[in-house]
């Protein structure tokens, strides 16, 4: 027994802390076991299955039939289900029923709010199919070997034999088709929250440019809610020519949608408001800047004629360590582990304020306030 371990077990630290101690590093090493069960369990269709059972909660046996298994994986499926159980994403209960004469217990399983987010087309379930894809994995395997060896500026390429996370993409049908439902989905779930909870930000604003908005999921919600504000899905060509199509925003029959073509890095359509959603946590500070800079333009109105408006950028994405998150373990561990996710997968970052407020003066923007919480993330505004 080595002098570390015989001073462990010493006067300083009691047995049973010991064993608390061992017993945390544990559940941090078997974290990725919970991930994978989550993951089967989405695959399974275990969330879907429960929520069509006309039997709430439904038994453990005919959640195996629902899906179908075997009988013979029944057990299996129970034990799958414990720490899913545990994590927050379903309740437990036992109910008794006879079997053979005898009086047996069996689980019987429901869906939390977070389980709920897993039914197919829901927000999560493309999200774990991307990140937690083998593919996608590759890189965090290999982390700290980037860290003594490697000179790619970005984790996941030394993963991938130098290719981007987007090119890797390109190549697979499947990850691309997952990316953007896990965008669509999640745009969905924060613009029910912006339009039913923070109508206040839209008060007074005739026109707004959704940047980088992809299908247009969040302009499309945000036109319908509010009939008089002109909204403008703005992204690459390419990306809005799926804005008036069913499978994308489904925005074709919304009058006071519009859609425009173009590079955010270059010009952006003036407007009242500009909204980032979750755009600039892409990006480093330097190609953050130059959005932001083009933002401002586009809201600051026209400063030769000396006609202002008061215009302004509406910025989704998180403060880390903002007051609102800052003792909850949750939103808190969502914050951190995001940002590693950013910065080994696209060189992307998730900010403090002190680093927001940096890049707000250095794109010559007056001012900025952060409105409130949704969850890890926070809804700013910044104002030329």
């Amino acid at each position: 027994m080595s002098q570390q371990h015989d001073d462990l077990l010493g006067n300083i630290i009691s047995g049973n802390k010991l064993l608390e101690a061992q017993a945390r590093a544990w559940n941090y090493s078997f974290n990725y076991i919970v991930s994978m069960a989550l993951k089967c369990a989405v695959e399974l269709g275990v969330p879907d299955a429960i929520s069509k059972s006309p039997e709430q909660p439904i038994s453990l046996s005919n959640l195996a039939a629902a899906i179908p298994l075997h009988p013979s994986k029944n057990d299996a499926l129970r034990r799958l289900m414990r720490p899913l159980a545990h994590a927050g994403f379903f309740t437990t209960t036992s109910a008794a029923f006879l079997a053979g004469g005898e009086e047996e217990a069996e689980d019987h399983y429901s869906l939390t709010t977070a389980g709920k987010l897993l039914l197919r087309g829901g927000p999560q379930s493309p999200f774990i199919e991307l990140f937690l894809d083998a593919s996608t994995m590759t890189s965090w395997g290999m982390l700290s070997a980037w860290f003594h060896y490697s000179a790619d500026a970005v984790p996941f390429k030394a993963g991938h034999d130098g290719a981007s996370f987007w090119e890797c993409m390109e190549k697979d049908p499947a990850q691309k088709k997952a990316f953007y439902e896990t965008m669509v989905g999640d745009s969905k779930l924060v613009a029910g929250v912006l339009v039913s909870e923070c109508k206040e930000v839209f008060e007074g604003v005739e026109s707004l440019v959704d940047v980088g908005g992809g299908t247009g999921t969040m302009a499309v919600a945000i036109a319908r809610a509010f009939p008089k504000v002109n909204c403008t899905v703005f992204d690459l060509p390419h990306v809005v020519a799926g804005v008036m199509k069913e499978e994308g925003g489904g925005g074709d029959d919304v009058e006071n949608l519009h859609v425009v073509g173009g590079s955010m890095f270059e010009k952006i359509p003036p407007a009242d408001a500009v909204l980032l959603k979750w755009i600039l946590h892409d990006w480093d500070d330097e190609r953050c800047l130059k959005i932001l800079k083009c933002c401002r333009e586009a809201v600051a109105g026209d400063e030769k004629k000396k006609k202002k408006k008061n215009g302004k950028v509406i910025v989704i994405d998180m403060v880390v360590g903002n007051e609102d998150v800052v003792g909850n373990k949750e939103l808190c561990q969502a914050q951190f582990c995001y940002d590693l996710l950013m910065f080994a997968t696209f060189n992307g970052k998730e900010r403090d304020e002190k680093e927001w407020r940096s890049l707000f003066m250095a794109a010559g923007f007056s001012g900025y306030k952060i409105i409130r919480s949704l969850g890890p993330r926070s809804l700013m505004e910044a104002y030329p």
